[in-house]
């Protein structure tokens, strides 16, 4: 009898990640081994598989793993053909890289993704890393009374804000897919969700809001939302927070959109890069006072 070799788990900075080796994603897991890069993900938030040479098929295996994938009618366009789940990121001189702020994905939803699985095939040879903050130590790290103001606040995030004009790049490209954001986003109501979230499956709390989507904070004057949420903004860009991550070819990434906000730095243009994008359907955040 052969005792199965189990993930290695090493993390990768002090606030936040770990890399896992020792795996190969192209063969199914045992559930064992899955066990190990669970803890993992829930102790660490952001998992790096190096090397993984593997087909959307084995992406899309793994991430079901986590839950169910999420499939929306807007980025349908820009999916891998027969995988609607499965999402090309594909930017070169022709189609510049959008969006260049941090956020968490896919806030403006009611139940927004736990998490994101990012596969890299063509990557710069110099630039477009990606930033990660972790949100359990943005809030951990606020005065008690600041931390106690914001457990009863909940921020309104609307999904016409992230497509709107404040965002062209997102909206431009939607529009050369043959989408009008206007007219395709008009049935979407805002959605409110508490500004720090407890996380279903650490019990932590963690900040939770998102620049692109959050249009203010329920219940505040607007002045008083303003001066709230630019001080989050710069608070959860604070460098103890955040580690940088620089793409190789055959990375695959799984962040927790639960508890880590990123930045995907667009400095790469004219440089071509390819990734694929999963997401993983998730709960309403919720606070558990």
């Amino acid at each position: 009898m052969t005792t199965e070799t189990l993930p290695t788990i090493e993390p990768i900075s002090l606030a936040l990640g770990a890399a896992v080796t020792r795996v190969d994603l192209s063969r199914d897991l045992s559930d064992e081994a899955f066990k190990v890069i669970e803890r993992a993900f829930h102790q660490y938030s952001v998992l790096v598989f190096p090397g993984q040479d593997i087909t959307i098929t084995d992406q899309m295996r793994f991430a079901r793993r986590f839950g169910e994938l999420v499939v929306q009618d807007h980025v349908l366009p820009m999916t891998v053909e027969g995988h609607p789940e499965c999402m090309a990121l594909h930017n070169n001189a022709q189609k510049p890289p959008g969006l260049n702020s941090w956020h968490t994905d896919n806030s403006g939803w009611l139940r927004p993704p736990l998490g994101t699985m990012l596969y890299a095939k063509i990557t710069p040879d110099l630039g477009g890393d990606t930033l990660f903050s972790n949100m359990y130590t943005a809030y951990e790290a606020l005065s008690r009374p600041m931390q106690e103001l914001l457990l009863g606040l909940s921020a309104v995030h609307d999904v016409k804000k992230a497509f709107g004009a404040d965002f062209a790049a997102l909206q431009n490209t939607l529009r050369r897919t043959g989408i009008d954001p206007d007219a395709h986003f008009a049935r979407y109501q805002p959605v409110p969700h508490p500004l720090v979230r407890t996380h279903p499956g650490t019990g932590r709390r963690a900040l939770y809001l998102s620049g692109p989507y959050v249009t203010h904070i329920d219940g505040l004057s607007r002045a008083e939302s303003q001066a709230i949420l630019e001080f989050l903004y710069r608070h959860i860009e604070t460098q103890e927070f955040i580690h940088r991550h620089r793409w190789q070819r055959n990375d695959l990434l799984l962040w927790d959109n639960r508890c880590v906000q990123h930045l995907a730095v667009a400095d790469y243009f004219p440089r071509e890069r390819l990734m694929y994008r999963l997401n993983i359907a998730g709960e309403r955040p919720f606070l558990d006072r």
